[in-house]
């Protein structure tokens, strides 16, 4: 038990630090999902397992349907949407981008389980070039990453450079409109808690996704994160949101928090308007009330 307590506080202080070093850093310590498979049913095992995790998800952001296509991971991790690249499409080149070379290393051998090969690319995350020629992209896959970047416009306009005129970027950021923000944080954290009473919400957003150390972790309005593309030159859709299984769980706790009177009206009302559909997951304004909200951008202007 001593030796469990060590090894967290531990690695709260290596997060930290590395927090205090940018993304790059953190994400090498803080790495999402790392486990070390040996074979490739066991990687393909996980694949399915962590899309269980957020209902929805990988319909929004469907791995399949990139044949013969030129497809780019931004952000890939120790690659989970690699695996399903090759295992669920045949693309003619894959790229895999991070700006960690550790997770880069472990997406290479990972995706070495299935055989398969992709171009792995390390980016500086202060310039965000990517080393691509421009309007060779067919595909751009970019999940959990852009609301994690210091600057988004940065790596939009990269997105712009390589992407096709008849390219397509696929986009989960997190959501301002879920149960995430307006329970889990909002009620739960701040106020049943008591975690960062004395921080504005999404301040304490920020703490609540990847890792109180994370050094960059914002969420967006479906119409915000889509003006800030349109300044990039994309048009899109919001195409809907997947919702993970912590959030369906802190839904027992909603009626206690519209009850709290200490809760702000804007998360009160947000939780009273809720509707549910035929399975019982929570809608806001016609969309499932998720973290993940996913949108698919193409260029409107050159």
């Amino acid at each position: 038990m001593i030796k469990s307590l060590i090894k967290r506080v531990l690695g709260w202080f290596r997060r930290a630090n590395a927090s205090r070093k940018g993304s790059a850093a953190y994400w090498t310590v803080h790495m999402v999902a790392n486990d070390d498979f040996q074979t490739a049913e066991e990687s393909l095992s996980h694949f399915h397992w962590r899309n269980a995790q957020y209902p929805g998800y990988i319909e929004l952001m469907p791995v399949s349907g990139q044949n013969d296509k030129v497809v780019l991971d931004y952000g890939c991790g120790p690659g989970n949407d690699l695996v399903g690249f090759s295992e669920f499409s045949d693309p003619s080149k894959l790229y895999a981008v991070d700006v960690s070379q550790t997770a880069l290393e472990t997406a290479k051998r990972r995706l070495a389980l299935h055989e398969q090969e992709a171009e792995f690319i390390q980016i500086d995350e202060s310039v965000n070039e990517i080393p691509v020629p421009s309007e060779s992209i067919d595909y751009i896959h970019t999940s959990g990453v852009l609301h994690h970047c210091a600057n988004l416009e940065a790596v939009l306009e990269e997105f712009h450079r390589i992407l096709k005129p008849d390219g397509e970027v696929a986009v989960m950021v997190y959501n301002y409109d879920s149960i995430w923000l307006h329970l889990y944080v909002a009620y739960i954290w701040q106020l049943d808690l008591g975690k960062y009473t004395n921080l504005p919400v999404l301040e304490a957003f920020r703490r609540s996704t990847d890792g109180e150390n994370c050094p960059v972790s914002h969420c967006y309005a479906p119409s915000q994160f889509l003006e800030i593309c349109g300044n990039s030159g994309f048009g899109g859709d919001f195409t809907g949101s997947s919702i993970s299984l912590k959030e369906l769980k802190c839904l027992e706790r909603r009626f206690d928090a519209i009850r709290d009177k200490r809760l702000p009206s804007v998360h009160r009302d947000f939780l009273c308007n809720l509707r549910f559909d035929d399975r019982n997951i929570p809608l806001h304004d016609g969309s499932v009330a998720g973290i993940g909200a996913c949108y698919s951008l193409r260029k409107i202007n050159s």
